[in-house]
This record gives C-alpha cells, sequence and structure tokens, in this order.
C-alpha cells in the first residue's frame, strides 16, 4: 500500500471523531491560553518570590507543550496534512519556536529568545515576546473555534458598537497593564487616573503624557505602551474584520452604509484579506523606517547598548507611522541630542506623512496591478476621494510649513541655515496634524503660530488613516461647498463628479461635532484648571491648544499636560476617546432608531447670514 492509500484510510478512520475532538481540543486551548496569560502577566508585572516565580514559569511551559500538541494533533487530523503545514505556515513558525525553547530548556538549561535578546541589550524583549506568542495562539484558537459554533457567528451587533467596544478593551487591558508595578521605575503602581490617560493616549495614537514616559516607565512599561500604539494606530482598519467576523450571516443596507463611513466597501467584504494586507505594509515600513532612525543613530548620542538604540529606532517608527506622539526620550524629537539630527527627522517626517496618507491613498496610488493598469491607460486616474485627499494634504503642509517660516523666522528658528529652517517648518506642519511629535519648542512659539497649528490640528489628516481630526475630505468639501454657494451653483461638485446631499450633510456634521465638542471641553478645562490660568506664562490658549489636540489626537502640548488636575485629565481623556472613534460613530451607536424617512413636511423659508 502506497502513502496516498494509507493516508485515505487513516482519514476513513478518524473521520467520525474529528469535529468533536478538534472542538474539544480547541475550547482547552482557550482556557489554556487564558490561564497561561493570566500566568505570564503576574509574572511579569509583580515581583514575587522566586518559588512563586517557579510555579508560574511551570505553568507557563505545560501551556507550550500543550500547544504543540495541539498543533501535531489538527495535522493528524487534517485529510491534507501537507496543505495544512503550508497554508498554516505561520502558526507552524510559532510551534516551531516553542519546540526549539522546550529542547534547549529542558536539555540545556537555557532559552534561546531570551539569551538572544540579553545578548543585543534588550533583556526584558525576550519575556515579552513570550508573552506576544501566547496572545497570538489564542487568538488563533478563538477564531478556529468560531468556525465550528454559531454562539459568536449569531452575534448581531451594531457595527459602531463593535468599533467602540474595541477600543473599549484595549484601553481597559493597557490601563490594568500600566498599573502593574514592575511597569514603572517608582515604588508602588501607577496612579488610576494617570494609567487610564496614558492607556486612552496611547491607544487613541495622541501622545499627550500625564508623567514623563522616558523617566517613570521601564523598558516593559515603553513595550506596552508601543504595543498600545500599534493596536491603536490597526484598529481602525482590524475593525472591518471584527464587524464581518461578528456579523457573518449580513448586513443589513442601512449597516452597510454605515460600514462605508468607516472604511470602503471593497475592503469590507475582503476584510481578512485586507486587514493580512494592511498589517503586513505597516510592519514592513515600521521595521524599515525603525532601521534608518537606527543607522542614523551617531556616537555621541546617550545609548548605552546597541538593545537601546534598536529599541529607540523601532519605538518612534512606530510611535510616527502610527501617529502615536511618544517618546522614549525626554523632550522627545526635540532632545538636545536630537533636535539637530535633520536627516532624523526626514525619516520621522515621512512616516508621519505615510501614517496620515491612509491605507486605501496609499493601495489606490501605489498598488502595483492599478500602476501597471495606468501605465497601460493613462486616461485611468486614482479615485476623485483619492486625488482630493492627496491634494489637500500636501497643500495644508505647503501653507502650515510657509506660515511657520514666516511667524519663526527670527524667533524659534533663529540660528538654523535656510535647509535646516525648510525641514524644522516641514516638520511642525507635518507633525501638528496628527503625531504630536516636534522639533522646535512649542510654548516658546508666537500666537501667531499656536493658533495655526490649532487649525491644523482640528483638519487632521485623511480618512481611514491612523490621523484625527475632521479629516482632509470633510475640510476639502465644506471648502468646496462654500465656494459652490458663493458662485451660485445648485450642485457642489468636485473633478467632474456631483457630491450627493447625504454627503454633505455628513460632512457639515462632523464639522459641528468636532467644533461644538471643542468649544464645550475647553468651557469645562476653564472651570476645572484656573490655577494654569493664574500661572505666569500661562493663559487661554495653553488650554485652547491642549484641548484641541487631544480632541484631534494630535499631542502636541505646550508643556501643561503634568499640570492638569484629575477633573482636567478626564476631560481630556473623554476628548481622545470620542476625537479617535469620530463623532459619526458615536452618534450611530446611540442615535435612536427612526422607523421611516418617507415623508416630507411643507417647505419653510428661513433667512441666513
Amino acid at each position: 500500500m502506497d502513502i496516498k492509500g494509507l493516508r485515505e484510510r487513516i482519514n476513513l478512520f478518524i473521520y467520525n471523531s474529528k469535529i468533536t475532538n478538534l472542538k474539544r481540543f480547541k475550547v482547552v486551548s482557550i482556557l489554556v491560553s487564558l490561564i497561561s496569560i493570566g500566568c505570564l502577566l503576574t509574572l511579569h508585572g509583580f515581583n514575587f518570590d522566586a518559588e512563586t516565580n517557579r510555579m508560574l514559569q511551570a505553568v507557563v511551559e505545560f501551556s507550550f507543550g500543550f500547544y504543540v500538541l495541539h498543533y501535531f494533533v489538527k495535522i493528524f487530523y487534517d485529510f491534507s496534512p501537507v496543505q495544512f503545514v503550508k497554508t498554516n505556515w505561520f502558526e507552524g513558525s510559532m510551534v516551531f519556536i516553542l519546540l526549539v525553547e522546550g529542547i534547549s530548556v529542558n536539555f540545556f538549561d537555557t532559552l534561546l529568545l531570551q539569551t538572544l535578546f540579553e545578548n543585543l541589550g534588550m533583556a526584558s524583549a525576550g519575556a515579552l515576546s513570550v508573552v506576544f506568542l501566547q496572545f497570538y495562539l489564542f487568538i488563533v484558537v478563538f477564531f478556529e473555534l468560531s468556525d465550528n459554533t454559531n454562539l459568536i457567528s449569531n452575534i448581531k451587533l451594531h457595527p459602531s458598537t463593535i468599533f467602540i467596544s474595541s477600543f473599549l478593551v484595549i484601553i481597559g487591558l493597557g490601563t490594568a497593564l500600566l498599573m502593574m508595578p514592575a511597569m514603572t521605575t517608582v515604588e508602588g503602581s501607577m496612579r488610576f487616573i494617570d494609567a487610564l490617560f496614558t492607556s486612552v493616549s496611547a491607544t487613541c495614537v495622541t501622545g499627550l503624557a500625564a508623567v514623563d514616559t522616558a523617566n517613570f516607565f521601564t523598558y516593559k512599561g515603553q513595550f506596552v505602551i508601543m504595543l498600545l500604539m500599534k493596536l491603536g494606530g490597526l484598529n481602525i482598519v482590524s475593525f472591518a474584520y471584527l464587524a464581518a467576523f461578528l456579523n457573518r450571516v449580513g448586513f443589513g443596507v442601512k449597516q452597510d452604509e454605515i460600514i462605508e463611513d468607516f472604511i470602503t466597501k471593497d475592503a469590507f467584504y475582503n476584510a481578512k484579506g485586507m486587514l493580512i494586507k494592511v498589517f503586513s505594509i505597516s510592519l514592513f515600513i515600521e521595521l524599515v523606517g525603525g532601521l534608518l532612525i537606527y543607522l542614523l543613530i551617531t556616537p555621541e548620542m546617550p545609548f548605552e547598548t546597541e538593545g537601546d538604540k534598536i529599541f529607540f529606532g523601532i519605538f518612534h517608527s512606530i510611535s510616527a507611522f502610527n501617529n502615536g506622539g511618544f517618546s522614549t526620550v525626554v523632550d522627545g524629537m526635540y532632545a538636545e541630542f536630537l533636535r539637530h539630527s535633520y536627516l532624523m527627522h526626514c525619516v520621522v517626517a515621512l512616516l508621519i506623512l505615510l501614517g496620515a496618507f491612509g491605507f486605501t491613498v496609499m493601495f489606490d496610488l501605489f498598488s502595483p496591478s492599478l500602476m501597471r493598469e495606468r501605465l497601460r491607460h493613462p486616461w485611468k486616474q486614482p479615485q476623485v476621494s483619492t486625488r482630493l485627499a492627496v491634494r489637500t494634504h500636501i497643500l495644508l503642509i505647503i501653507i502650515g510649513a510657509g506660515l511657520y517660516l514666516l511667524a519663526e523666522w527670527d524667533t524659534t528658528l533663529v540660528g538654523q541655515n535656510f535647509v535646516e529652517k525648510n525641514i524644522t517648518a516641514l516638520f511642525q506642519s507635518i507633525s501638528a496634524r496628527s503625531a504630536g511629535l516636534n522639533t522646535a519648542d512649542v510654548h516658546s512659539m508666537s500666537t501667531a503660530t499656536i493658533m495655526m497649528l490649532v487649525i491644523l490640528m482640528f483638519i487632521g489628516g485623511n480618512t481611514f488613516s491612523t490621523a484625527g481630526g475632521i479629516k482632509t475630505s470633510t475640510f476639502a468639501l465644506i471648502c468646496i461647498n462654500a465656494y459652490s454657494i458663493i458662485r451660485g451653483k445648485k450642485n457642489v461638485e468636485v473633478m467632474g463628479r456631483t457630491i450627493t446631499p447625504d454627503i454633505m450633510l455628513k460632512a457639515l456634521t462632523v464639522l459641528v461635532t468636532f467644533g461644538g465638542g471643542m468649544i464645550i471641553c475647553t468651557y469645562l478645562l476653564c472651570l476645572t484648571e484656573p490655577h494654569i490660568l493664574a500661572t505666569e506664562g500661562r493663559n487661554f490658549m495653553d488650554l485652547l491648544f491642549e484641548e484641541v489636540s487631544a480632541f484631534s489626537t494630535c499631542g502636541l502640548s505646550t508643556g501643561i499636560t503634568s499640570m492638569l488636575s484629575d477633573s482636567g485629565k478626564t476631560i481630556l481623556i473623554f476628548s481622545m476617546f470620542i476625537g479617535r472613534l469620530g463623532t459619526l460613530s458615536i452618534i450611530f451607536a446611540f442615535a435612536k432608531k427612526i422607523l421611516t424617512t418617507n415623508y416630507t413636511y411643507p417647505t419653510e423659508h428661513i433667512m441666513v447670514g
């Protein structure tokens, strides 16, 4: 009997028990994963005696052994084992790492990953990589289990509810992690309000910091912040897959319209492929950006080990691309040893720009298949939304840089040559709309520049990007609508296309709700932060700047974040959360459903202006 015939016999033998046994293994895997993740977080978040540490490590080692067993059971029960291994190559790679680590620790009493990271000067990274591995395997088993049960598939949730809930879960986990004693350099745990503020700021990729990120957090705490920025930046995209997964039975017409406000329909209906594509591209950009930043580090910069340099590069690459705004050094990119590293500024600015462009814009512009098609057919152009977003984005950068040069030429730009002044101005113009990283002292800028930055932060970046604000497309449509009214046109026209009244109403709604939210929250800050207004050198513009920065998830600050009261921090937490989710998603989630709109009242003329 040949191998193929033997496999057929095995398939017939295991056919009746396959579904039941695999489902049992998946359920047990979920429980093992949860227990193991809890043990890992406890082990690395708290300080225990040696005996307790050994017990926790034993549980983790058992879970790894179970994962290896589960993987081989899946291969055994699959009717095409070779194809299974090819299809699930990444999971197989993770299991292979577990096998190698198991052999290494049992026969040589050493962990290879831990040893590798220790040699690079990143001792904590080895332990954190194990936590990542556990989370990955847990997610794999979770989605596999869902494929064989109707419990999750039949959950019918509003897309906005799913979107909001996903952020709340990440923020809650981030807050719990940051409150662990091992995450901070101070004795005891972080205050809840400060941990929540930091978690919201990182998840909503804002960058406002209630404490000094460089000195207050340990390497583990900074790693958690970096992970939160990555998850927060990707969450706009991963929402599509999560929505499709939790609503597998199908969406209604009304829900389709809501989904289209978050992402394109093509991205939604091919959500899994889009998620993999986005994750791969973002990871590639961040790794290349981290490498470039690492290569631009000079010997004079105060980094003790190669591990510190690598972590600095990766952290700031993720922070820039996801428009996170956090930094692992005091004063960020304006630190004494970084403020004149203009090549590094260019790399960071490019990462910020790519993140604020948005994935749909990048796919439409740089997709190889679309580029080849446009070369063959020059009359084919990118989508109108892409061209509008890119033109508005670039125009705002040029205007912002020009106004910055005009106002700061003889003040904050003194001592720089012509090229250096232009790089600094471009960096502030690019970063002000989304990233929160700065290479100039914001507090020393003129009132005119502060006002200009407030406007840029309010506008933000492109739709479906890591940036906040009302978005460039919204701003462009409102300007075009005003121009159309002035010219006496009946319709809003963009590049040979007519914009429907529904889209214009949504754009105006975003403008009004964003502007109204910022005004209300700034007023509340004036009530809760009188001590800041009474401080010499501080005034109303500091509070307005801070609030707009929070609501637009930009992260720039004039330096008052650490001076805020708990009430003021709560207001900014609310602002960052609402600003990241978008006012439309909040409205859709909580607005009362109207049974019908198939009616009209008699028309009436109301005087305007």
